[in-house]
Formats: structure tokens, sequence, C-alpha cells
């Protein structure tokens, strides 16, 4: 996942701002930031309340360790798949859901609205505050295997999926061997063979070079996925109540950055010409029957009134 921030446009940062104290109006803050939009940074940089050192991130680990570290207060603030953040904040799994939403537009009115509202309150209990919910979009499948066209296609498959485990039971209703695995090990394992397939919005597949070790995409769009805004919970407290706005409006431009971003069709041409075959075409009603069965259990996690207000949400 370190690699799908970066496709955003990202830079990941750290510093180490937790050693520095209160400071009047005419200090600005230093504070640390894994990864986010370039505008989220420069926003940040607006009005000289906050110092951002940027440095390179590879050194942080995968997707987990920035959230925990975010958690523990190590870290200021984060910007990461919700997937990942869903696995400490088992509320916002719900826009896990595969099929929920319509395009991206009602995904944007579902996580900008009252729902969005109500899932943000449940961060503070996990060292946290949401920020503001950006895309990462539709999830598309590849394997290396065969074209998949229906459920049945998928059977037997050794597909990668983020550690979530809304993202574990779907693909296993879709008769999927689930892999669980962390980003950076994804690439090795499809070259070694030790996955078929992996799961992802078009500009990771893309500037990941899955297309090196995968042959068939496959575009299922059966999951929509945003991206977390968060910042430590205890740190956004010590701040002066302007200083959280002035966070607050960095994150909600960097996240309206995300879902102005139009990359698909120009990286699903990238994905063509470097030789994936697409099926662009599925069996759409299939896939939707064959995680139908999942209904009871989602039903009993998020609450049945709660997915029945996404769906209907316009």
């Amino acid at each position: 996942m370190r690699k799908t921030i970066r496709e955003l446009g990202i830079a990941v940062l750290t510093a180490v701002a937790l050693l520095v104290p209160h400071h009047s109006a005419a200090t600005p803050r230093m504070i640390s930031v894994a990864s986010g939009p370039e505008l989220f940074r420069e926003k940040l940089a607006e009005g000289h309340r906050f110092i951002v050192d940027g440095r390179s991130g590879n050194a942080l680990g995968g997707e987990p360790i920035i959230l925990a570290a975010t958690r523990s207060g190590a870290l200021d603030v984060a910007v990461l798949t919700g997937g990942v953040v869903g696995a400490v904040v088992p509320e916002l799994s719900v826009f896990d859901i595969p099929f929920l939403f319509r395009d991206e537009a009602h995904a944007k009115a579902v996580m900008q609205g009252p729902i969005g509202k109500q899932i943000a309150a449940k961060f503070a209990d996990k060292g946290l505050v949401l920020l503001a919910l950006g895309k990462q979009g539709f999830r598309n499948l590849t394997n290396s295997k065969r074209p998949i066209r229906s459920p049945e296609d998928i059977r037997g498959l050794k597909i990668r999926v983020i550690p979530n485990e809304t993202y574990k039971m779907a693909f296993k209703a879709l008769g999927a061997e689930v892999i669980p695995m962390d980003f950076p090990l994804v690439y090795g394992a499809l070259k070694d063979g030790r996955l078929d397939g992996e799961e992802n919005p078009l500009t990771t597949i893309s500037t990941s070079r899955f297309f090196e070790v995968q042959k068939y995409l496959t575009m299922s769009g059966h999951f929509f996925a945003p991206v977390a805004f968060v910042a430590n919970r205890a740190m956004f407290e010590q701040l002066d109540p302007a200083d959280q706005d002035a966070l607050m409006a960095a994150a909600k431009a960097g996240a309206e950055a995300t879902w102005q971003a139009q990359v698909d069709e120009a990286k699903l041409q990238e994905l063509r010409a470097a030789g994936m075959e697409v099926v662009d075409k599925i069996d759409r009603q299939a896939f939707v029957d064959a995680v139908k069965t999942l209904d009871p259990e989602f039903e009993k996690r998020f609450g049945k009134e709660l997915i029945a207000a996404i769906r209907s949400t316009r």
C-alpha cells in the first residue's frame, strides 16, 4: 500500500513531532505525516502553523505498522487505505461490503454525509481522529491463470487480499483460496507463483507493474476503497482550536483532490498497452449473488438499518 498511496501523487514524510511543546501562534508546530496527497502537504504548510519535515518513508514499513505508529503517537498523521484502518476501527469496514456502492458519486455522498460522521465518532476509542475520507477507488481483480468472467472462474485461485476480515469473507464466498498479505510482499509472491492473483485499483496495478507478473485483468469493481486521513487523538487534542481547524481543512482539501482525480481510463490503456488481457464485461449479477450469502453476517456486524441507509443514499 505504500505504492498505492504514492500513486495518488504522494510523498511519505516523517518528523519527531511529539518532542515539540505547546507553541504560541507565531511559532509553527512540527508535525509528522506518513503519506498524503501533495495538496495535503501544501495546505498544512499554509499559514505557517505547521512545519512538515519531509523524509523517505520506506523505513516505516507497511500500512499496519504506520497505523500502529499513529495510534501510539510515534507518528502524528497518516493517510491509509480504508481496508487497513478497518481492521482497527471495525465500523469503517461497512464500506468494504462488496458491491455496496453504485458509483463514486454514491460513495462520496455516503462518506461525506451523516453516515460518514457517525463512523468518524468511532475512531476516538482507538486513539485516533478521522480527519477526512478520500478516494482510492474501485478495486479490480488480476491473475495469471485465466480470464475471469464469473465466480466459477475464481474457484481455486490463490488470491491475495488486504488483511481485513470483510475482504477475506468476500473472496472466500467467491471460491478463492484467500491469502492475506501485506502489500510490499505481493509482487514477489505473484512472480514466484505463491499467489495466482490479487485485487487493487487500476492505478496500483499499473504503478506496481503487476502487468509483468499478471496476464489477466477483470474489471470487477467488487470493492470501493476509501483512503482515511487519520491523526493521533492525543496530539490533535493538544492543538489549539485554530490549529485543529487548519489540520482538518488541509485533510479535507487533500481528500477532495483524490475524489477529483480521474485516472482510471488512462491507467486502463497503459495496462492494455503493457499486454494485459482485459475482461471488461462480467456476469455482475452472478458475483452479487455469490456474496449475497454474506448478508446476514454483514447485517449482524454493521446493522441492517445502516446498510440499507447506505444503499439508499442519493
